[in-house]
Parts: structure tokens; C-alpha cells; sequence
């Protein structure tokens, strides 16, 4: 059995830690508790590999990422990016909070969505795609700011 966390899982955990304690959006009680359990469960997936079904840490795809880390904070989302994309309330990207969610369209088909996981501090984790690993991208990188098509809130 592989470890939870790899090399650079542990200093992602660490950053999220400062990352946590600076960061003025989170909300406040419950809100607070729920997001900081999704941030921490989806980093510390960070290097698991992208598997088509997933929703465990033998593999994640992208909405399975989202209904593991979501179900560790004890909140029930479906796991299909067409369902998570109507689930919650659209938000302006610059209103994003830490554990929202962002939606990304790779071509006209309704079925090429993806979905991420807001960090803050522009960054969002997500599991991309076969033969890669959850990862931690800024969210200005290629090819997501010609992708976004909305940012969504689940948790209030």
C-alpha cells in the first residue's frame, strides 16, 4: 500500500496549513470546518493516480476527487461533473472561496466538462487525466483560463 502522502504532499499539507491560517474567506464555523477537511483531503491525494470511475485513493477522476473530499467533510455530491455543474450556485470566479468548485469545458460536447477544487491564492487542485496524478495547478495557467466556463458554490 502506497502512503497517503509522497514527497511533496507533505510540504503541499504544510502550505495549506499557512495557507488556512491567512486565508480570511473561509468562513466561520461549520463552513470553516467543512472547507479546511475538503482542502486537506484533496491535497493529500496529491500524486494519486487519475483513474476513469475513481473515487478512491486507488484512483481519482476529476468529479470523484470532489465526492471523496466532500464526503470526508461529511457532505453528500454527486459524483459526475454534469450533476456537481448544477448543484450549487454559480459565483464570480474573483468570489471564489477555498473548496469551491470550478467547471471547465474541453470542447462543444456536453460531456466535456472537468471539474477542480478551488484552493485559493488562484491555484486549485484536481485530477486531470489518464496517465497523470492529482495535481496542484494555478488557475491562470494554460489551458484553464480558455477553458473556465463557471465557478460554483456548494458549501454555505
Amino acid at each position: 500500500m502506497r502512503p497517503v502522502l509522497r514527497g511533496y504532499g507533505l510540504v503541499l499539507l504544510l502550505a495549506l496549513t499557512a495557507l488556512l491560517q491567512g486565508c480570511a474567506n473561509m468562513g466561520s464555523g461549520q463552513e470553516k470546518v467543512a472547507r479546511e477537511t475538503i482542502l486537506e483531503t484533496a491535497l493529500g491525494q496529491v500524486g494519486r493516480p487519475y483513474r476513469y470511475g475513481g473515487d478512491t485513493p486507488d484512483g481519482f477522476d476529476c468529479s470523484g476527487l470532489v465526492a471523496y473530499s466532500y464526503a470526508q467533510a461529511g457532505i453528500s455530491v454527486p459524483h459526475f461533473t454534469g450533476a456537481l455543474l448544477k448543484a450549487g450556485s454559480s459565483i464570480d470566479l474573483d468570489d471564489a472561496r477555498p473548496g469551491d468548485l470550478l467547471f471547465y469545458r474541453f470542447d462543444k460536447s456536453p460531456n466535456a466538462l472537468h471539474v477542480a477544487i478551488y484552493l485559493g491564492h488562484g491555484k486549485m487542485v484536481h485530477a486531470p487525466a489518464a496517465g497523470r496524478e492529482v495535481s496542484v495547478v494555478h488557475i491562470d495557467d494554460r489551458p484553464w483560463p480558455d477553458r473556465f466556463l463557471k465557478a460554483e458554490r456548494l458549501i454555505r
